[in-house]
């Protein structure tokens, strides 16, 4: 009986909510179509201004957290549709709904930053590469944007610093960046052990190969004598002798 209590006011939320959104979503693709790629300005101030009556109603009873899994879902399918303008909204006001869930923060910026970018570049119909180019940009920005958000709203977990650094190692090519978020992510304490090669191997993927091998030496002490096996000490040696006969110019040739 409490179930079922639940799930209708869970179904009149959503309706309300519906109602609320038309005119939202309506302003959302005005928008995409002025400028071929999404929202203007910083998305957060955006949607607040937009939806202030639909926030109202989502926290009314305690029901954020419903309404913010409703989001995901609708999230999905949209995504499967290709609608990205639905995507991205669904994706932002369940962030705002439950900014402590990471996994929403982490799930949204992939969307967006990944699927959204990739389907902007290659498969948009749009003819000119460079506004292909522009678009995809766009939508990896506004990932970054979430999971910088994201790391403010729970700094104390390692996993959108580690993301962040994969976005800016994977989509923007900004090594330092990426070898920075991960010390981050590290001095959470909930990090995976291999991502603490991963400093290193942007520091490399950089060009600093010195302050590469400076931070893996630092990394095979810090490790001991004994490390446990989930560290790879031998990878981390690996590395160490690599970057030793790059610096004194005794590269290995390559096996065939």
């Amino acid at each position: 009986m409490k179930s079922g209590w639940a799930g209708g006011l869970a179904c009149l939320l959503l309706l309300l909510w519906g109602g609320v959104k038309i005119s939202w979503e309506q302003a959302m693709t005005q928008a995409q179509r002025k400028a071929a790629y999404g929202f203007e300005g910083p998305t957060a101030v955006a949607i607040r201004e937009k939806v202030g009556q639909g926030l109202v109603l989502a926290a009314l009873g305690g029901f954020r957290g419903l309404a913010a899994n409703a989001l995901m879902l609708q999230a999905h399918g949209a995504w499967e549709e290709q609608q990205w303008v639905r995507v991205r909204a669904s994706l932002e006001l369940a962030t705002v709904l439950q900014p402590r869930v990471a996994v929403f923060w982490d799930t949204a910026s992939w969307h967006l930053a990944w699927n959204a970018a990739v389907a902007a570049e290659r498969f948009s119909g749009e003819k000119s590469e460079t506004r292909r180019k522009m678009e995809a940009r766009r939508w990896v920005e506004a990932g970054r944007d979430l999971l910088e958000r994201g790391t403010k709203a729970v700094p104390e977990r390692a996993l959108l610093y580690q993301r962040l650094g994969d976005l800016y190692w994977q989509r923007l090519g900004d090594y330092q960046a990426s070898a920075e978020c991960y010390r981050q992510a590290l001095a959470k304490g909930d990090a995976p052990p291999y991502l603490e090669r991963f400093v290193g191997y942007a520091l490399d993927k950089a060009g600093d190969k010195k302050a590469a091998l400076v931070y893996f030496r630092e990394l095979r002490e810090k490790m001991g004598s004994h490390p446990p096996t989930e560290r790879r000490a031998e990878i981390v040696e690996r590395e160490i002798r690599k970057l030793e006969q790059e610096l004194s110019g005794k590269v290995a040739p390559k096996k065939k």
